[in-house]
């Protein structure tokens, strides 16, 4: 078979992009053919069965006049029918298949911003009209959901039709499972040995793109908050592109100066988990969260927000979750009561780890398509 994939901008570190160049290869390795409509493709050529056809953005356009033109230049490719199935990674209209990455933006942006700034605003106005034209009737296409909370937002705002939505497995790559001892501690000692992480050092980590989504602020705000006995031996790992001086201008203000590494964007954010001792993420808008479940099968405890959609997966293994509405001083409270359980939280969550499958996405959603064709 020959599938069209279109997806608006792909680079190495973003969840969705992780999520398509698995489904690719997992087509591709059942012998099909994938054709990727995209802006551009920033990293490693994709597999061998893979073809790219580059429709470049324009740097005189704003990005979501740029979506539109995308939209529209798709739905163009649509009209050749030289494929047997068509999947919209990016929220853009008229394919067989919708990849849901993101939450509903519709229920999402309601709950941060008036009426009047959704119809008016350009930029909300261009996303919102993308989406409405995915989710709502009469739109054909079938709307893949990683977690059960974008179903219910989906049918809420829209009146999506159930049976239009099905829920896709989580989507981790199996690389991030924690390895076999000795392998495992070995990482581990390593990467906090270059890191100039003690033995009777708390490393805490946080994998981010965003200061407000991800709930970096508030995270780094909590610690800040914790008493200066058990702050003084604390030490904050970042992983993803943040901005840096708006970071150090916060661990300033919390009295964390000189407790922090600021790693960017990087490939070896399993050995990050392998080496700290809680992944702290209390969102305030994560559709599902891959990192959480990459943390989980890494072995790591962690502590979110109930917003995320894999936060059922967190409560199952280990119950710390925080239920909103957020409350910073819940989330201090919460964090200063799992720092002297660690240990204890770790072996839960791998006892939980061992029993559950987060790499299956990629397989399941290949078979759908497969059987998907209208």
């Amino acid at each position: 078979m020959k599938f069209l994939l279109a997806i608006y901008r792909y680079n190495p570190f973003g969840g969705l992009q992780r999520d398509t160049l698995r489904l690719i290869r997992e087509l591709t390795g059942r012998g099909h053919e994938a054709v990727v409509f995209t802006t551009a493709w920033d990293g490693p050529q994709p597999p061998a069965g893979t073809k790219l056809e580059l429709v470049p953005a324009s740097k005189l356009r704003s990005n979501h006049a740029n979506m539109l033109k995308f939209a529209e230049a798709f739905r163009s490719r649509l009209g050749r029918r030289d494929f047997d199935v068509s999947v919209a990674m990016s929220r853009i209209p008229g394919a067989d298949f919708y990849f849901a990455a993101d939450v509903c933006m519709k229920v999402y942006w309601s709950n941060l911003h008036s009426a009047f700034a959704l119809r008016f605003n350009p930029r909300y106005a261009a996303y919102l009209r993308l989406e409405h034209a995915v989710a709502a009737p009469p739109s054909r296409t079938r709307i893949a959901c990683i977690a059960q909370a974008q179903m219910r937002d989906y049918a809420a705002a829209y009146g999506t039709e159930p049976e239009r939505m099905f829920l896709l497995p989580p989507g981790m790559d199996p690389a991030c499972r924690r390895p076999p001892e000795p392998e495992a501690e070995t990482v581990r000692a390593g990467i906090r040995g270059s890191n100039h992480a003690n033995a009777g050092d708390t490393v805490i980590l946080l994998v981010s793109n965003s200061v407000y989504n991800k709930g970096t602020d508030r995270a780094i705000s909590a610690v800040g908050a914790l008493p200066d006995g058990v702050k003084k031996n604390i030490r904050l790992w970042f992983a993803g592109k943040l901005p840096e001086k708006e970071i150090l201008n916060r661990l300033d203000s919390a009295g964390l100066s000189g407790q922090a590494v600021l790693f960017g964007q990087t490939d070896g954010v399993r050995d990050l988990m392998l080496g700290a001792d809680l992944f702290l993420h209390p969102a305030r808008n994560e559709s599902a969260g891959s990192a959480l479940v990459e943390a989980l099968a890494a072995g790591l405890p962690v502590l979110t927000t109930d917003i995320c959609g894999f936060a059922p997966f967190v409560r199952n293994a280990t119950g710390t979750v925080l239920d909103g509405p957020f409350r910073q001083d819940d989330l201090v409270k919460m964090l200063a009561g799992m720092l002297p359980r660690l240990d204890a939280l770790k072996e839960q969550t791998l006892a939980y780890a061992a029993k559950e499958d987060f790499c299956s996405r990629a397989r399941v959603f290949a078979d759908i398509l497969e059987r998907g064709k209208r």
